[in-house]
């Protein structure tokens, strides 16, 4: 049977500021599809004006932005197992949660994410997210009850409220307005992505907590796959996971870079005894997983990862 014909050149967005390193990522992708399978045309809208990551997922799994190139953790609303992406101190270090992707733990949440209409092409980590403060942060101690800038999703809400901060749902785009307004005091990212915003200057105090580790994926809706050839959708894999690969390798050359320019511009950068928060975190860990927030016992199973 012939497959259907393209009958419009694909959407393609990050709903990421433009020069982010997400929209970087997706440039790549971009160009390597224009570069090898010129038979496939892309639109590729930059920066936000389709709509935040959460309403671009949304067109997305509805068919009207074909690929979308952001963090895996936005698929959590139609896999719950990718919440435990938000959920802090899960994975050591990027080489682990490469391992948890390339694992057998990671082919169910695939497969859900194809039953809900959108295939992942390629996954990677990128940077560790850190906190940003307009105090110094000593410990944990100092995060009880403040006003903490969480995105909207559940794992990240239930997190903050296990460490005990407030938190209050804030847009990436509008992260910036509400530290310097005092809508929130403290919000935490991945500082390539953070710094595009300006977050160092309205919250100087940087401490790695590297909780978590941002990701990159690249997507494409059921529908627009179904009008691509086997060879086709072999080569756009091919070159989704090589323009992943690239932002894992970009995101670990800026990190320090990235801090570097921040402390030029005024900001103070620390480390911090983790222990505390861990502990805090992996006590919540039953209580997430008897509320279904992911699937009992997978916390444990990337642990043995």
């Amino acid at each position: 049977m012939a497959l259907p014909a393209q009958a419009r050149d694909l959407v393609v967005a990050a709903a990421d500021p433009v020069g982010s390193l997400k929209d970087r990522m997706c440039q790549e992708f971009v160009n390597g599809v224009r570069e090898e399978l010129p038979d496939v045309g892309l639109n590729f809208v930059q920066g936000e004006a389709l709509g935040s990551a959460k309403s671009v997922m949304e067109q997305h799994v509805s068919g009207t932005i074909d690929i979308f190139c952001n963090e895996l953790v936005w698929f959590a609303n139609y896999v719950p197992d990718m919440q435990i992406l938000g959920w802090g101190f899960t994975f050591r270090d990027p080489q682990h949660m490469v391992a948890f992707i390339e694992s057998d733990l990671f082919d169910p949440l695939e497969e859900q994410a194809i039953a809900a209409g959108v295939r992942i092409l390629g996954a990677r980590p990128t940077q560790p997210r850190m906190l940003f403060t307009k105090e110094q942060v000593n410990g944990l101690e100092d995060l009880q009850n403040i006003k903490m800038r969480v995105p909207q999703l559940k794992s990240y809400l239930e997190l903050w409220t296990a460490i005990g901060t407030q938190p209050t749902q804030v847009a990436w785009s509008e992260v910036y307005l509400a530290l310097n307004t005092g809508v929130v005091v403290a919000a935490e990212g991945p500082p390539s992505d953070a710094g595009k915003q300006n977050f160092q200057k309205a919250a100087p105090f940087v401490t790695r907590t590297d909780h978590l580790y941002s990701t990159v994926h690249i997507s494409i809706n059921e529908r627009a796959w179904a009008t691509l050839d086997e060879a086709q959708r072999a080569k756009m894999k091919e070159i989704a996971e090589t323009a992943t690969d690239w932002g894992m390798a970009q995101a670990e050359k800026e990190t320090t870079t990235v801090l570097e320019g921040f402390e030029a511009d005024g900001a103070t950068i620390s480390d911090i005894d983790i222990k505390p928060f861990q502990d805090k975190v992996a006590g919540a860990v039953e209580k997430m997983e008897a509320e279904g927030l992911w699937s009992a016992g997978l916390w444990q199973k990337i642990q043995g990862l």
